[in-house]
């Protein structure tokens, strides 16, 4: 009776599996709203971690698969809050970079009083999916005010500026070097302030909180090559200074998209114009032509360019029906598009962060996770369970294909049986050597198989009984997944 248990074992674990993956399919995962969090785009994931919440500061790690397209009402997320190590904190700079351009530095923030220190910085291994805290050498900054308008460049150095420490803190994040760089010329202020790296390896600054040089009408611009600072005078439209925003380069490289924030002053009386657009030869502010839906502006969301489409996460001063993750088409600078469809580009992905050229990696695949609105829709859940159903089915039908032809096999071979161990035993015996241990070559696989069984012959009853529970069981098993599949279309 043992091929019985065998055939209820296997058959217990293919039905734990299909609940499983019903389960996995069906596990809801709550988005929730946060702002000063950190957005780092790589190959086509944005990942997202912590930000400050209602209540409390997040540790939520997860990040949105933008290499499909998708409604923003049904995003794709994979989470990854269980294998994230890093204390809940909000205002942190996030970037791709090291030797390998295979890691995820997150630098600065402010954590939650009753957690543990919040180290300056974090790596993440983004092929073996783990968190660590990187040696770094050189004189480390005490701490990174405004950590949140850190820009990497073009070679892999991060650049901290915020008006309020003496230097740039800059961090080399292939050598794991901390250095400083020049603030002579820079502005006497920087906190909340849009930043954003040019074509040519330069940082823009624009805003903030400080003095008349945070005003709008003069922007910074910090040569990260020489080391150098330098200020332009602007004209247009000038938006009102404003703390909070983010700014983006162009699909073209030659205007900065600014979104959002809030005025410094005369809040009251200031434009509710939630885009403005910087052109880098006359550098005149202007505002651009949009289409679609025009959402009311944010403070503390962070902004990424993925292929044609300025890409907006979270924020605050904003409310339903308004997205959580907003979408700027931005392929035609005569005309930008708010729009809730996401289509891959195939032009080259671009982001605020630029990232340091080297060969691509893929991270381990991780379960997807789906909702509507934060969750994906009911129609993958469907489509999952049928394939799952459907490789359970083929699995079964296996088993007991197998476990048919090996008993009739056996039956056929079992009048042998006592002939082939008797010839063992024989072989055996004119083998054996007192005081040697005889090294023999393995019995072949039809003497070890039918020896278990003595020569017992299975009835042909209960070949058919075993025939009949395996086709019973994959019938329950197969009837309820499609209730289960039932239900989750109904809702």
């Amino acid at each position: 009776m043992l091929q019985k248990y065998f055939v209820y074992i296997t058959l217990w674990f293919l039905f734990q599996f299909i609940l499983i993956e019903i389960n996995c399919l069906n596990a809801p995962y709550t988005l929730k709203k946060r702002d000063e969090h950190t957005a780092t785009l790589v190959d086509n994931k944005l990942y997202i971690l912590g930000g400050s919440l209602l209540n409390e500061v997040g540790k939520d790690f997860f990040y949105i698969d933008f290499s499909v397209s998708f409604n923003i009402q049904n995003l794709l997320l994979i989470d990854l809050s269980n294998i994230n190590t890093v204390p809940s904190h909000f205002g942190a700079a996030s970037a791709r970079g090291g030797a390998n351009n295979d890691t995820l530095f997150i630098c600065g923030g402010i954590g939650n009083v009753t957690v543990d220190k919040v180290e300056l910085v974090y790596s993440f291994n983004l092929k073996s999916n783990s968190w660590s805290i990187p040696k770094i050498t050189g004189q480390s900054p005490i701490s990174l005010f405004a950590a949140e308008t850190g820009i990497i460049n073009y070679n892999g150095m991060m650049y901290f500026w915020d008006g309020i420490v003496s230097n740039v803190n800059i961090l080399d994040t292939i050598n794991l070097i901390w250095k400083k760089g020049s603030s002579i010329g820079a502005p006497k202020g920087g906190l909340g302030s849009a930043a954003t790296l040019l074509p040519d390896n330069k940082i823009i600054y624009m805003g903030g909180i400080g003095d008349k040089s945070t005003l709008m009408n003069l922007v910074y611009i910090y040569d990260t090559i020489n080391d150098f600072w330098s200020t332009k005078i602007t004209s247009g439209t000038i938006p009102p200074n404003k703390i909070g925003s983010t700014a983006v380069l162009g699909l073209d490289g030659q205007r900065v998209i600014v979104f959002g924030g809030i005025p410094t002053a005369d809040i009251a009386n200031a434009p509710k114009i939630p885009l403005y657009e910087l052109n880098l030869i006359t550098f005149e502010w202007h505002i651009p032509k949009t289409s679609g839906s025009t959402p009311a502006s944010r403070e503390n969301h962070r902004a990424n360019v993925i292929g044609n489409y300025m890409v907006i996460t979270f924020g605050i001063f904003y409310s339903e029906p308004e997205n959580d993750i907003l979408l700027l088409d931005i392929s035609n600078v005569d005309e930008y598009i708010w729009t809730n469809e996401f289509n891959p580009s195939s032009s080259i992905v671009k982001s605020s962060l630029p990232t340091v050229p080297t060969i691509p990696t893929k991270p381990s695949p991780l379960p997807t996770i789906s909702s509507q609105q934060y969750i994906s829709s009911n129609n993958s859940n469907i489509v999952g369970a049928i394939i799952g159903s459907l490789i359970a089915g083929a699995l079964l039908s296996f088993v007991g294909s197998y476990l048919y032809k090996w008993n009739k096999n056996r039956n056929k071979d079992g009048s042998n049986l006592n002939d082939n161990q008797a010839n063992t035993n024989s072989q055996a015996k004119r083998n054996y050597y007192p005081g040697q241990e005889a090294v023999q070559p393995p019995a072949p696989a039809s003497v070890i198989d039918r020896s278990y069984y003595h020569g017992r012959e299975i009835p042909n009853n209960e070949i058919q009984e075993l025939k009949q529970e395996i086709h019973d069981l994959r019938q329950i098993i197969l009837q309820s997944n499609k209730q289960s599949t039932s239900s989750m279309g109904n809702n």
